[in-house]
């Protein structure tokens, strides 16, 4: 498998990606600006009138066209417009700084959870995240749900970090050869996500809802290997992960949490300095619920 060495220059990892200008265009115009770049459009979803008259149908149309766009170059004058809407969504949606959340330790103050003080439990959007990196479940093509406007997170975090994402995983893809295996981690930058860094894991396929205990240790090595890579890469000091596996995928979200927090409590108790905060990111209360029914009854070895 293709090592962080072997692609880091490739895709310009340790290069920062601008912020956009300051642009006076509405975003009627850039959006104008950024669909006609687009030049070959496939996208076949709604095409009303009434739908393509507002800002926000304007803007699904083009989220729906970046999902399912080939990777390649996109002109100077497209990616500016492109980078600017993502940038102002981001503004509106707002960003929520993971250091300002209450740990664990402040939460559950007798939580026998090693390194509790370093552990934070989130309900909400991990797209908003400002962290180092997050951690994206990833397809093994890497480039994203190919499903427009799906929703999950891999096309989420897609959609907000932009077309560039695209590219970066193609060309890892093109260098490596291969798909990724399950729980193979790749890192590329951010770009329009808050996150400075995203780490693409491809997560366990189950079938006919039976776990194995080989499914069992491939999610343990996505956590372990994503906490790896971080600190590989450099310069990585807070992590954010999704609850892998579950929902769709079909691991039982009571293992999976079990699971993710045994390995991050292992890897921290084995690598106490690099990373100083792990974000665990769930989606809905009854998924919170789960991570914290778990916490209350933790007990270290």
């Amino acid at each position: 498998m293709l090592k962080l060495a072997d692609y880091r220059d490739a895709i310009h990892l340790d290069e920062d990606f601008p912020a956009p200008k300051s642009d006076k265009r509405s975003d009627y115009n850039l959006l104008m600006t950024a669909l006609s770049g687009l030049h070959d459009k496939h996208y076949n979803g709604s095409s009303s009138a009434a739908y393509l008259s507002t800002d926000e149908g304007l803007m699904n149309w083009l989220r729906a066209e970046l999902s399912v766009r080939e990777p390649g170059p996109i002109d100077p004058i497209t990616s500016r417009a492109i980078n600017a809407l993502l940038y102002r969504q981001l503004g509106r949606r707002g960003r929520v700084e993971a250091n300002n959340l209450r740990r664990v330790s402040d939460q559950i103050p007798d939580c026998d959870f090693i390194n509790s003080n370093k552990i934070v439990l989130y309900r909400g959007d991990m797209t908003q995240l400002v962290v180092d990196a997050v951690v994206n479940t990833a397809l093994p093509e890497l480039t994203g749900c190919p499903i427009p406007l799906h929703g999950c997170l891999d096309s989420e975090i897609h959609s907000q970090a932009g077309p560039w994402l695209r590219n970066d995983c193609a060309k890892i893809i093109e260098m490596q050869g291969e798909n990724e295996p399950p729980a193979g981690v790749k890192i590329t930058r951010g770009y329009r996500m808050p996150a400075k860094y995203i780490i693409h894991t491809h997560m366990p396929r189950i079938k006919d809802a039976h776990i194995t205990d080989e499914l069992r240790t491939q999610l343990a090595l996505c956590y372990r290997g994503a906490l790896s890579l971080a600190v590989e890469k450099g310069g990585i000091k807070s992590l954010a992960f999704p609850a892998i596996a579950t929902g769709m995928n079909g691991f039982p979200k009571e293992e999976a949490a079990h699971i993710a927090l045994k390995t991050v409590e292992d890897w921290l108790r084995n690598h106490p300095d690099p990373i100083e905060l792990v974000v665990f990111s769930v989606h809905s209360d009854a998924d919170a619920v789960v991570y914290l029914n778990a916490l209350n009854h933790w007990i270290s070895d």
